[in-house]
């Protein structure tokens, strides 16, 4: 009979999205700014911006194709460790070193090597972030065996999450004025590898008696495709993400060619999505009470009414500097981000236990794993988006519009998702429900 994990198994577990997370809020924010700006001396760009956009989204095509492979794989592994650790263990460090190749282009000023350089480690790049988060949410999902145990692990993930965020975000800036760009990359590096490693001292199969599946790739996948709601809850988290993702590319530009802050000053503004600290405990306290959808939607709206003020910022206000109102929609942001890290994998794990009274194996990877290549898709997307604005309306306005954009797409993605069946999966779920360890209260 499985056990119930433990406190230190949820921090365990939690701790590892310090390592992933931090490398992947570096990439996110600086990659972008580093290859088409440039802060190595003598160097005014790496490749263009819409080069980029192009090559972010050929990286997030490989990225894409890897998801449903390695979720099949790992769900399929059979071994001692179980069906997750092991990939774990192994795409950690490969993580880590393609990570410090991708800030290393070969030739100083634009080039096609840069290019093709940036092509093949962003493939590299994306396909090992995905060997270690993919089995590491579908591991989530076996860990913990009701909604609100999931909510509670998703928010003790999460919170491990924001720091690493923090720290790619803010610890960034202030390490690259400290140690220099490629400084602040290895110094990255080294604090992400251990907390990789952390929630391996977890005994995977202590706490699942999943079975190995037996299902073929296109198999797997064609029965993942014939789930209803998880295609509306699709439609909705890809819109969503990509929304995000197109604010986040877009970040260190509102303080840099907006405000014209320094890179160590544009940190500062980050400091205002602390108002996640405040938002973890209330948002899981809300979401027990009032469910997933409608935690989700609120976290939509927000985006939607904080992203378009955006395309103000470097203008004059009347009633408000841009530095005031950059701080502002930072906050709005931080609170956002909460409901994005704690929401969306806690429904994929709710409808991915569907899968089991539909075909009677346990597939949690695939289900994660076709999210992710679709999200990662729509990811790439973000990128051609954010290239495309700065290409054909110049750097200031362009970065303007993003946000805009990004809320247009973010409420496309709530009208669909408003019709996500979640009563129905709760009905259909309520066997399984009944069949799990005894519900715990609080986090």
């Amino acid at each position: 009979m499985r056990k119930q994990l433990p406190l230190w198994g949820k921090i365990a577990y939690g701790a590892g999205s310090v390592g992933w997370v931090l490398l992947d809020r570096v990439m996110m924010t600086w990659l972008y700014y580093f290859y088409i700006t440039s802060p190595v001396k003598g160097v005014n760009s790496f490749t263009g911006a819409a080069l980029f956009g192009l090559i972010m989204f050929g990286g997030r095509v490989i990225d894409a194709i890897a998801d449903p492979i390695i979720a099949g794989l790992s769900d399929n592994h059979r071994g001692r460790l179980g069906r997750r650790i092991p990939f774990m263990l192994w795409s950690g460090i490969f993580y880590v070193l393609v990570f410090i190749a991708l800030f290393y282009p070969p030739v100083k000023g634009e080039s096609p090597w840069n290019g093709l350089h940036l092509f093949i480690f962003l493939g590299l790049f994306f396909t090992f972030f995905t060997g270690y988060v993919c089995p590491y949410l579908a591991l989530l999902a076996e860990l913990a065996h009701t909604e609100a145990d999931r909510v509670d692990l998703t928010t003790y993930r999460s919170i491990f999450y924001m720091v690493g965020g923090a720290m790619g975000m803010l610890g960034s800036g202030f390490l690259i004025g400290r140690l220099g760009f490629h400084g602040m990359v290895w110094a990255a590096a080294a604090i992400a590898l251990p907390f990789l490693y952390i929630p391996a001292l977890i005994k995977e199969k202590d706490y699942t008696d999943a079975r190995p599946a037996t299902m073929g790739l296109l198999q797997a996948l064609r029965s993942t495709l014939q789930n209803r709601p998880f295609i509306i809850y699709l439609a909705g988290s890809i819109a969503l993400q990509m929304g995000y993702n197109i604010f986040t590319i877009n970040l260190p530009l509102y303080a840099t060619a907006l405000l014209g802050k320094t890179e160590a000053e544009a940190t500062v503004f980050f400091l205002a999505q602390a108002t996640a600290l405040i938002a973890f405990p209330l948002l899981n306290y809300v979401t027990k009470k009032i469910g997933l959808k409608k935690a989700l939607s609120l976290t939509m709206l927000l985006f939607i009414a904080a992203l378009p003020f955006t395309s103000l910022l470097s203008d004059a206000l009347t009633f408000l500097s841009p530095e005031l109102l950059l701080f502002a929609i930072m906050g709005l942001m931080g609170i956002a981000q909460v409901g994005i890290m704690v929401i969306p994998d806690a429904i994929v794990a709710s409808i991915a236990d569907l899968e089991e009274k539909r075909s009677g194996q346990r597939r949690e990877a695939m289900y994660f794993g076709t999210q992710g290549l679709l999200v990662k898709a729509a990811m790439g997307g973000s990128a051609l988006v954010s290239g495309g604005l700065v290409q054909f309306f110049g750097t200031t306005r362009g970065v303007q519009l993003s946000g805009p954009a990004a809320a247009l797409v973010v409420l496309a993605g709530l009208l669909v998702f408003s019709r996500f069946p979640e009563k129905e999966v709760a009905a259909l779920r309520g066997k399984a429900a009944a069949e799990n360890v005894p519900r715990v209260k609080g986090m």
